[in-house]
């Protein structure tokens, strides 16, 4: 057997006379295969026997000692220790205890010095131990035990997450948006993490674990987690991508069309049973003047609180465009549209009767606002949800051959994130209608427009018929007058 393998063989998986190695005495390692005197392979398993036996009578002498901390031979050619030490940062005992039992890897060879070494290091870790001032340290930890254990990081992860949010700010504007995004894109994936222990691969473990695979929720937060970590200074990537699951198609909505949004106008109205609270008993037409400017101008919900209400009833208005005012709610989603948000049905603002403003008196902070105003759709079972109405209107758009980036400036948001969110609700139907109206009626326009050039050549034809004889008789006439 050449060198090398030699220095990969590992005895312990070797058997003689079927008994395995590991079952055999350590003191009687001399008789291990004793008729193999020149078998390297035979010296080497002895060689393990002979270093198990040493480390079992280093470990008598400890016990004697009364030293909790004993050695182990940990592979066939390396020696640990194994004691009760206090829990690794992140780590906690069993049943919640702050000691728990580990076998520290230092790299100390299985040989007659390596005994040596780790004896010495074992009756100095015990000391530590009986003078409570242990401490975890890199050399301790290990490689093998940072994997386990991210960095060495002490900071709790509540004060970590403080610290993220202090930077976030520094980018983002504290308004009411900016809160809004750092609780929902933000703080909700990190209140997931324990709060009160150093981040660890244990507490990433425990936060991935609590949210199920395949889903959206699953997918921001590992992408949330793996931020957090890179701010952090901590790499985590293998960790978090072992439990990252694809992010999930999004579910198909059925957008309603121009006649089912006419229709949900008188049922947003309907009186509720007496068991709804005072102000959806009370204000019908609020919500139906609510209703109306989301489904003409394609609002997100809480923008309805920023409309610029002066100047929308203002008689100069004449093409009924609506403008925000962000300072009205603290900030919009994207801030200030560059331009007036028009009608694409400009009857609606009198079918809707918009001009005649009677906003509801839904009271409470703007979250609250806006939540009312979904939990009205939901009472009065229309089949879709506010947020259905903004897709219509985008798809509405499509139809009227408006450029994708008007109706992106007109919605108040990019022309990626108008292609990449609103093109994927024109199902199977409304692709078809888009066609019809497009190309089929181009079409037919194109046909009609041809009869009716053909029947304009014919009567053509014949005006020059009837002109060539009207000019025939002309002429005789004059001539007969001349002859008379």
């Amino acid at each position: 057997m050449p060198s090398q393998q030699f220095n990969s063989y590992d005895p312990r998986q070797a058997e003689w006379n079927g008994t395995s190695i590991d079952k055999w005495k350590p003191s009687d390692w001399k008789q291990w295969k004793p008729n193999s005197p020149k078998d390297e392979i035979a010296k080497i398993e002895r060689e393990y026997l002979r270093i198990k036996y040493a480390i079992a009578q280093a470990n008598t002498a400890l016990s004697i000692d009364r030293v909790k901390v004993k050695l182990k031979l940990t592979t066939a050619k390396s020696i640990g220790l194994q004691g009760t030490f206090p829990c690794k940062p992140g780590d906690v005992g069993k049943n919640g205890t702050s000691n728990k039992q580990y076998t520290i890897s230092l790299g100390f060879p299985a040989s007659d010095a390596g005994v040596k070494t780790a004896v010495a290091k074992a009756r100095e870790l015990d000391l530590l131990l009986m003078t409570k001032q242990f401490q975890w340290t890199p050399e301790l930890l290990g490689k093998q035990a940072q994997k386990n254990v991210l960095p060495d990081i002490i900071k709790p992860i509540s004060v970590l997450i403080q610290e993220y949010e202090r930077e976030f700010w520094k980018t983002h504007e504290k308004n009411r948006q900016g809160i809004r995004t750092w609780e929902t894109h933000y703080l909700r994936h990190l209140k997931k993490l324990p709060q009160d222990v150093p981040l660890t691969q244990k507490a990433l473990e425990k936060a991935l674990e609590s949210v199920p695979p395949n889903t959206s929720t699953r997918f921001y937060l590992a992408w949330q987690l793996k931020k957090f970590c890179d701010f952090c200074g901590v790499d985590a990537n293998k960790i978090i991508d072992s439990y990252t699951t694809p992010q999930p198609l999004p579910s198909l909505r059925k957008i309603p069309t121009d006649e089912e949004i006419i229709q949900g106008f008188d049922t947003i109205g309907t009186s509720l049973s007496p068991y709804a609270s005072k102000e959806n008993l009370t204000q019908p037409e609020q919500w139906q003047w609510v209703y109306g400017m989301l489904a003409t101008y394609g609002l997100r919900p809480h923008e309805l609180f920023a409309v610029d209400l002066k100047a929308f009833t203002t008689p100069s208005n004449i093409f009924h465009l609506v403008t925000l005012n962000p300072s009205l709610t603290g900030g919009t989603k994207t801030g200030e549209r560059t331009c007036g948000i028009p009608p694409l049905h400009p009857q609606w603002v009198e079918l809707f009767d918009l001009k005649n403003v009677k906003f509801p008196n839904t009271g409470g902070t703007l979250n609250n606002q806006t939540a009312k105003i979904h939990i009205r759709f939901r009472t009065t079972h229309i089949n879709f949800k506010p947020y259905d109405l903004r897709h219509a209107y985008a798809i509405r758009g499509h139809r009227l051959r408006i450029p994708i980036k008007t109706m992106a400036d007109y919605m108040g948001h990019t022309v990626q994130e108008h292609t990449k969110t609103y093109q994927r609700w024109m199902n199977e139907d409304t692709n078809l209608e888009i066609y019809k109206e497009i190309v089929i009626q181009k079409a037919n326009t194109q046909e009609v427009l041809k009869a009716r050039v053909d029947e304009l050549e014919v009567e053509n034809a014949v005006l020059k018929a009837e002109v060539k004889s009207l000019r025939e008789l002309l002429i005789k006439h004059q001539l007969g007058k001349l002859l008379s």
